[in-house]
């Protein structure tokens, strides 16, 4: 009899000794859990091996581990973002001042008769206000691919009779917003690295179009060309990884740029990106 008391006795406190036990661990992890929510990230657990919570803490440490390197991440993608957006702008060069004073250029070659100078003047003067566009980050389609004519335009002009350009735009995505000035580069390169280099007349396509939620915008030419080793942009020039950056930052690393080229025979630079009303 006195054995079982002893047992019964024992028992109660090692049943006390181990919900203390627990109690404390617990309101330890409620207590960090408190300090997370209130934005402190060093709150990390000192776990023991031995504690019956040590899974739990391990996972709660791991969690705010995982919480500061997404923060982190997201810190790094953000300055890089805007480093990017910085040097677009400063690409572009387009104070008010600039195309107010195409537009009087271009009035005064219109008086002289000087046609040539005067649509020149006047697709750099468009080329500057669409570019500019109030200071937006995002334009539509149909002004994007303004910005990309009024560019061709000047370079027809330079090199008359070298190459010609059609565009192929799906007239339902005209209105979908894209990230300003990423048509552009891709058709300056297809001129300067492509059309240029060969003796034939060029010819560029533009084309536009929407597949479920994803719209595309292809620049094939018929220049040169290249040995193509991989369809990532990696190796190419500052204008397209420039732009591939801007487009995974905005929309992800699904999206971006692709390149497919046959040496002799010319080069198609796709841009993906999300669907976006305006």
């Amino acid at each position: 009899m006195t054995a079982c008391f002893t047992m019964i006795i024992l028992a109660v406190f090692l049943s006390f000794f181990l919900t203390g036990h627990l109690t404390r661990s617990l309101k330890r992890l409620q207590a960090r859990l408190k300090d997370l929510g209130s934005g402190n990230l060093d709150s990390f657990l000192d776990s023991n091996p031995r504690d019956e919570l040590w899974d739990l803490e391990q996972g709660y440490n791991e969690m705010v581990q995982q919480i500061c390197e997404l923060l982190e991440k997201n810190r790094l993608e953000q300055e890089k973002k805007r480093e990017l957006e910085l040097t677009a702008l400063q690409a572009q060069i387009n104070p008010h001042f600039l195309y107010n004073t195409l537009d009087a250029i271009g009035w005064i070659a219109v008086m002289k008769g000087q046609n040539e100078i005067e649509q020149m003047v006047m697709e750099l003067s468009r080329f500057f206000r669409l570019s500019l566009h109030k200071g937006d980050k995002k334009i539509t389609i149909e002004d994007e691919v303004g910005i990309a004519i009024s560019y061709v335009t000047i370079e027809q002009l330079r090199n008359p009779g070298k190459f010609d350009i059609k565009y192929e735009i799906e007239p339902e995505i005209t209105g979908l917003l894209v990230p300003k000035i990423i048509l552009q580069p891709i058709v300056e390169n297809a001129i300067k690295h492509g059309v240029s280099q060969v003796r034939r007349h060029g010819m560029i396509t533009v084309r536009g179009y929407r597949k479920g939620d994803d719209v595309y915008l292809e620049v094939s030419d018929n220049g040169c060309g290249f040995r193509q080793k991989s369809s990532h942009i990696h190796g190419s020039g500052y204008g397209l990884r420039n732009v591939n950056e801007r487009i995974q930052l905005e929309y992800g690393s699904e999206y971006g740029i692709s390149v497919q080229s046959i040496e002799g025979e010319g080069t198609t630079v796709q841009i993906h990106i999300s669907f976006e009303q305006s």
